[in-house]
């Protein structure tokens, strides 16, 4: 007797939900039959020139996100006119690298005179007919050398390793305070 109780209160049940969802569309029937066809704002609506201009608007911000760089270089910091200190020592580090100089020169214990020449973040020892980058050494003084490449001579002077030189240490005062700003 009571499995008839239970199938007849699952019946209720199911006969209530299904009435409460009918009524439920009953309303949502009559708010959608509220909305109007054509808009309020159907004056103020977008010409298909515009919404195509729009779209592609949208679809070059889309290719610009995607978009990979493939350069080493910080995009920011190429072609600057002002240069800032980092870019000032950037160039002077590459002129000390590239600079072919004599650091110093010395006899051994046989009497043979070497040239040592700094060039490329490297000490090279030569001496008399030695290449050294691309450098025939020619003759080796006590505080020059001589050398050749591509058929013409040149004298390399015995000068110390540059030093950067800072232009203003104090290039931005404002208000008596000092510093870089």
């Amino acid at each position: 007797m009571q499995s008839r109780f239970v199938k007849d209160l699952a019946i209720a049940l199911i006969v209530i939900i299904l009435g409460t969802l009918a009524i439920r569309l009953v309303f949502v029937d009559r708010n959608v039959a509220d909305i109007p066809d054509s808009s309020v704002y159907s004056r103020e609506s977008v010409s298909d020139s515009l919404m195509s201009k729009i779209r592609t608007i949208e679809h070059s911000i889309q290719d610009r996100k995607n978009f990979a760089f493939t350069t080493k270089k910080d995009p920011l910091r190429q072609g600057n006119i002002i240069k800032d200190r980092a870019d000032r020592m950037q160039e002077f580090e590459d002129m000390v690298r590239n600079t072919f100089r004599l650091a110093t020169t010395a006899i051994d214990e046989l009497g043979n005179k070497i040239a040592y020449i700094e060039y490329q973040d490297a000490i090279h020892e030569a001496r008399v007919g030695d290449i050294v980058a691309g450098r025939r050494i020619l003759e080796i003084n006590d505080r020059n050398i001589r050398y050749s490449m591509g058929g013409t001579s040149y004298t390399a002077n015995l000068m110390p390793r540059p030093v950067l030189k800072d232009a203003e240490p104090n290039m931005y005062i404002k208000s008596g305070i000092s510093g870089n700003w």
